[in-house]
C-alpha cells in the first residue's frame, strides 16, 4: 500500500496498541505510542487472559519468545459444588491461558528492544485532538497534570485507546458501552498459598462453577514474571454476578476506599474493604477450591461489564484506523478482546504489503465484530442459565450434560 517510511502514532499503549506498534515497526515505519495511564495503573489492571489463535500466531511470527508464555488446557470443565464434572467443552485448539502483565511486559520489551529504531513509548500522555493538516494528521496531546500542549504529526493514526476512546468519538460519535447487567470480581492467588487439596483440583484446568446469580471461573496461569514453575504459578479467578445498575449494592460496590464513585472498574488496591469482606463471606458458600481462592485474595478488582460495537473502522480517508476495544468491546465470556486486536493488526500487515485492501480489512473487522459479539453473548447465556443457545449447540455437546 505504501513504500515510503511512515510516521505512525498509536493512541493507547495497552496490549492492542503494543501489538499494532510491533507490526508497524516490523514493516519499517517509525512508531510513537501515547498512553494516558501511568505505568503503575497499567500494572494494577493485571488479570488472566486467554491467548487465542491469532495471538498465538502473532507471538510465533513477531515475538518468537525463548520460553513458554502460557499454560495449556484441553477443555473448559463445568463442575458442580462437589467438584464433579457436569459437562466438558473440548477445544480443537488447546486453550492458552496466561496473564495480561506477562504479555504486556513481553510485547513492550520487544517493541523497545532495538535502540537504533525510532520506536517511542510514552505514558501519562493525553491526546486532546486530531485534525487533518495537509497530507498528514496533527495530534495534540498533553502530559498528565500539565496544561501545556504538544503536537506531533503522523501519516497514520491507530486508535487503540479502549472502549471509551476519545479518538474514535471524534470520528464516530455516539458509541457508548452499555451495561450488560452483571459485574466481574477478579483476583489472583499464588499457587504456593493454596492448599495441596485445592491445587490438585485446580492445576492445569479451566473450571466453571454455577452460582446463584452467575458463575465463577478459574484458570491456572504462569507467574507475573513468566515463570512456568508450578511453585511460581498462580490461580486466576473470575466471579460473574448479576447486579442491577440502579441498586444500592451497585453503588456501594463501585465506591472505592476513598469514597470516589466509579462507573466501570475499581482497580486493585482501591476496593472498599467492607464491600470485599461481604463478597468474601458470600464466597464461602462456593465449592471448596473456589472458596479458598476468594478467601485468600488480598487485592481484588471489580468491573461493571459493558459492550459496544462500532459500524466502521476507517476514518480520514484511511489515515485513522480504529482497533481493539475502541472498535468493539465484547462481553468477556469467550476472552476474545485481545484476539480481535491481534487479528486486526495481522490483517493490517497484509494491507500495507498490498495483500488486501483497506476496504477488505474494514469488512473483515466488522464481520468478526458481529460474529464474536453474538457468540460471546450466547456463551454468557449458557454460563448464566445452563441453557444451550442454538448457535452453540454443536460446540457445547449438550448430550453430555446431565440434568
Amino acid at each position: 500500500m505504501v513504500e515510503q517510511k511512515m510516521q505512525v502514532v498509536i493512541v493507547g499503549g495497552s496490549l492492542a496498541g503494543l501489538i499494532h506498534a510491533i507490526v508497524f515497526k516490523s514493516l519499517g515505519h517509525d512508531v510513537h505510542v501515547l498512553e494516558k495511564s501511568s505505568t503503575e495503573l497499567l500494572r494494577s489492571q493485571a488479570a488472566g487472559l486467554s491467548a487465542g489463535l491469532d495471538v498465538q500466531r502473532f507471538i510465533k511470527e513477531y515475538i518468537r519468545p525463548e520460553q513458554a508464555y502460557a499454560k495449556i488446557a484441553g477443555s473448559m470443565e463445568m463442575i458442580d459444588a462437589q467438584g464433579v464434572v457436569i459437562n466438558s467443552i473440548p477445544s480443537k485448539d488447546p486453550y492458552h491461558v496466561t496473564t495480561w502483565s506477562l504479555l504486556y511486559n513481553l510485547f513492550k520489551s520487544h517493541f523497545l528492544a532495538d535502540t537504533d529504531s525510532k520506536a517511542k513509548y510514552e505514558t501519562e500522555k493525553w491526546v486532546r485532538g486530531i485534525k487533518v493538516d495537509g497530507e498528514q494528521l496533527a495530534i495534540t496531546y498533553s502530559a498528565s497534570g500539565d496544561e501545556a500542549q504538544h503536537e506531533t504529526r503522523a501519516d497514520l493514526v491507530i486508535a487503540a485507546d479502549g472502549a471509551y476512546s476519545t479518538t474514535r468519538d471524534a470520528v464516530v460519535p455516539g458509541i457508548r458501552p452499555q451495561y450488560a447487567g452483571f459485574v466481574t470480581w477478579r483476583g489472583a492467588v499464588p499457587a504456593s498459598a493454596v492448599s495441596e487439596a485445592s491445587r490438585k483440583v485446580l492445576e492445569g484446568r479451566i473450571l466453571r462453577l454455577k452460582t446463584e446469580n452467575g458463575y465463577t471461573l478459574s484458570d491456572h496461569v504462569p507467574s507475573e514474571s513468566g515463570s512456568m514453575d508450578p511453585e511460581d504459578s498462580q490461580f486466576i479467578w473470575v466471579w460473574y454476578d448479576k447486579m442491577d445498575e440502579t441498586s444500592q449494592e451497585f453503588q456501594d460496590t463501585f465506591t472505592d476506599v476513598s469514597g470516589k464513585k466509579h462507573s466501570t472498574t475499581i482497580p486493585r488496591g482501591k476496593v472498599n474493604p467492607e464491600v470485599w469482606a461481604k463478597r468474601q463471606s458470600s464466597g464461602a458458600t462456593l465449592s471448596v477450591p473456589f472458596a479458598e481462592l476468594i478467601r485468600k485474595t488480598t487485592d481484588p478488582f471489580v468491573s461493571a461489564i459493558r459492550d459496544s460495537m462500532t459500524p466502521k473502522a476507517v476514518a480520514h480517508d484511511g489515515q485513522l484506523l480504529i482497533v481493539g476495544n475502541a472498535f468493539s468491546l465484547f462481553r468477556p465470556h469467550t476472552g476474545s478482546s485481545t484476539n480481535q486486536a491481534t487479528r486486526q493488526a495481522l490483517e493490517l500487515a497484509d494491507v500495507f504489503q498490498d495483500k488486501m485492501t483497506l476496504d477488505e480489512w474494514q469488512e473483515s473487522s466488522v464481520a468478526y465484530e458481529r460474529m464474536t459479539s453474538l457468540i460471546s453473548k450466547a456463551f454468557g447465556e449458557y454460563c448464566f442459565t445452563d441453557k444451550v443457545p442454538d448457535i452453540l449447540a454443536a460446540a457445547l455437546k449438550p448430550e453430555q450434560k446431565t440434568e
